[in-house]
């Protein structure tokens, strides 16, 4: 049975991260304006946030899941983190309804949500365009939910284990090991609710006294903290800063109280523990109060120092700067009212997107206020980021009844835009090729002289894209007209050098050169285009 139980938890866990990075990869195809207007409509103050946390907590009796949601929501650049943090902290109120009642069974619930899954399934849903990121959504968030639902399952089983009871009972012996020993098995469970259930049907049943329930529940919510934390450690930036909440959320509320708790243990002063005696004679009841009375704590902890608290995660897990480079600069949906305005700033963001490329080569010159060096394999997940901003927001666009000349410039900016997409994948896939180890000397110098000369024809260009001078444009065309026989020379001399060439260096010439080629084709294709569009807009004004 025991370990039927440790391999249910194991189990569980799986499913859990195996949804978490489901709903993380789909969570970011969810950021469409509506979607946008309607969060920071239920965001917008306090109050509206507190009330959906506290639904939320009561739904699903997991703040780990709404943690792991919230961060989904705020790498989508759906939620701003201090909207976020007011539905974190009322969350683990409602979430006190599973330990004030101690019969919360969430299993149907679980099986109807991956029912209706399966249905979306059975319909194809999965295979549409527009419903796809949301069922897949919906499918990471089953997952969690039936993975925590199968870890506490597991833990459930684990109060009938003797040894389990033994080592609560050994462990309850004096304030500090019952203090850990409540931070200890909630790691293990990942359920601070679990481990006060249990606390409670321990309480109710004479086996653990209420002075040690105490110190047993508030190393229950420590552990709880930190292990939200460990689940999200490997988040970055600004998502990290909500990894980090549950931590500050759970120790705020034991902290204020644990001194309170040991003054009238050695005192006699009755605070705390006195008046929850006298509230109630039930001694489940009293395990529960004690466990509410720390996310009250909490919240009203964090709800006081609210700005303090919000400083304090900015300084620990600051925006990093490759999430910075990956949210839109000009961007915004007042915009969408001025056509003109609008595809103006699509002009611009297109031209930051450009910029990008030459950082897929480990080049930095052409990204503006980026001191700090870029690793470049951020490249495609910035350009990606961007490029699917720009693409709801040209449909956005297209959807405020513009005008035909509006709607053709908007199809000319969705082609730059797939032209864009393709220059980056063709990009991160050269990059790929110039890794890949050659045999011979003269291989290696090639792929480091197309590097080189990539990268210069990059520059030149993002220059060109970005300030819109003519002779940058000339320079660019004079540097690529010829190139497609330059490359053809090339690799015919390459081969004519080593005769011998080994199959896998000839494959990897034939890769690479190919690959430069197509590239140069697009980047004068796309350069071509920004020309004319800037010779319309001189022979307009």
């Amino acid at each position: 049975m025991l370990l039927n139980s440790l391999i249910s938890l194991f189990g569980g866990l799986g499913l859990f991260f195996v949804g978490v990075k489901l709903l993380s990869a789909e969570m970011a195809q969810l950021t469409g304006r509506q979607a946008r207007h309607w969060l920071a409509r239920s965001t917008g103050s306090y109050t509206h946030a507190a009330l959906i946390g506290l639904v939320a907590g009561m739904m699903t009796q997991s703040t780990n899941a709404i943690t792991v949601i919230l961060m989904s929501l705020i790498s989508a650049d759906l939620i701003a983190p201090r909207r976020a943090r007011p539905i974190l902290a009322w969350a683990n109120i409602g979430a006190a309804g599973l330990v004030l009642i101690a019969a919360v069974n969430l299993h149907l619930f679980v099986l109807a949500l991956i029912g209706a899954i399966g249905l979306c399934f059975y319909f194809n849903l999965d295979r549409s365009k527009r419903w796809r990121p949301a069922v897949s959504a919906l499918l990471g968030l089953g997952l969690i939910l039936l993975g925590l639902e199968i870890m506490r399952g597991g833990a459930h089983q684990l109060q009938a284990q003797p040894a389990v009871v033994d080592f609560l009972q050994v462990a309850t012996t004096s304030l500090i090991t019952a203090f850990l020993a409540g931070a200890i098995l909630t790691l293990l469970t990942q359920s601070a609710a679990t481990v006060s259930v249990l606390a409670i049907t321990m309480g109710a049943a004479g086996l653990l006294p209420f002075e040690h329930a105490v110190p047993l529940i508030y190393g229950a919510n420590i552990g709880s903290g930190l292990g939200t934390y460990m689940v999200t450690v490997r988040a970055g930036g600004m998502a990290r800063q909500l990894g980090m909440f549950p931590a500050v959320i759970k120790t705020t509320g034991v902290l204020p109280l644990l001194p309170l708790f040991v003054i009238e243990q050695s005192t006699g002063l009755p605070l705390l523990v006195a008046l929850i005696k006298w509230l109630t004679l039930s001694p489940g009841l009293r395990i529960g109060l004690v466990y509410l009375a720390c996310q009250i704590t909490a919240v009203t902890v964090t709800t006081v120092f609210r700005r303090p608290i919000q400083s304090l995660l900015e300084r620990w897990a600051p925006p990093s700067h490759a999430e910075s480079l990956s949210r839109p600069r000009y961007l915004y949906d007042q915009a969408l009212a001025e056509p003109e305005t609008a595809l103006m700033l699509v002009e611009r963001e297109q031209a930051r997107i450009f910029a990008v490329l030459p950082l897929h080569l480990g080049l930095t010159e052409a990204l503006e206020g980026e001191s700090v060096p870029l690793d470049a394999g951020v490249a495609t997940p910035v350009a990606t980021a961007l490029l699917n901003a720009v693409d709801h927001f040209l449909a956005n666009l297209a959807d405020t009844g513009a005008s035909r000349l509006t709607l053709e410039r908007i199809a000319e900016r969705q082609a730059s835009n797939s032209m864009l997409q393709t220059l980056h994948e063709a990009m991160a896939e050269f990059v790929g090729k110039c890794t890949e180890p050659a045999e011979t000397p003269t291989m290696q110098a090639l792929a480091l002289n197309l590097s080189e000369g990539l990268g210069a024809l990059l520059l030149i260009a993002e220059e060109g894209v970005r300030t819109g001078a003519a002779e940058e444009f000339n320079l660019l065309h004079q540097l690529t007209d010829e190139r497609d026989s330059m490359v053809d020379n090339l690799r015919r001399r390459v081969i004519a050098t080593d005769q011998g060439l080994p199959a896998r260096d000839q494959q990897l010439l034939y890769g690479l050169t190919n690959l430069f080629e197509r590239i140069v084709w697009m980047l004068r294709r796309f350069v071509t285009s920004a020309d004319q569009a800037r010779r319309r807009a001189a022979a307009a004004a």
